[in-house]
């Protein structure tokens, strides 16, 4: 099997294969892809069978960027999960036992943006309890 090749991708667009003759393509971050957001945190836990939602569609224009996300199954029985743009689905994960779990930290840059004015909402297969911690921002 050959050896796989790797690709780092610059700010400006611009693809570098990583190989013996560059080992090490560095990415310039600019001031610009540095700003300071402030992170808002939501937590709670969801009991109720379909779409709940757990963040607020933020108004015209406006748009909530996931950072991180955790959800964890509270109850004894299985349960398939979505995290949702609205009714679009975006993250599944069937949740077989008590104390299982799915976790997204999603970098800078790589943050999972909703489309403008939509909610984020959990469905859940059942009603059965799911506890949710939520770190995101309004742009």
């Amino acid at each position: 099997m050959a050896n796989p090749t790797i690709y780092v991708y610059s700010a400006d667009g611009t693809k570098q294969e990583l190989s013996t003759s560059n080992p090490l393509a560095v990415q310039t971050v600019t001031e610009a892809e540095t700003a300071t957001v402030t992170l808002a945190f939501a937590t709670g836990t969801v009991a109720a069978a379909g779409q709940t939602q757990l963040i607020a569609a933020p108004g015209a224009g406006l748009q909530i960027v996931i950072n991180s996300f955790q959800i964890q199954n509270e109850s004894a029985t299985a349960t398939t999960m979505r995290l949702d743009a609205g009714a679009v689905p975006f993250w599944r994960a069937l949740m077989q036992n008590q104390g299982d779990g799915v976790a997204g930290s999603l970098g800078a840059g790589r943050e999972w943006e909703l489309p403008a004015n939509t909610a984020l909402n959990l469905w859940l297969s059942g009603a059965n309890s799911h506890g949710y911690s939520l770190a995101y921002y309004i742009k």
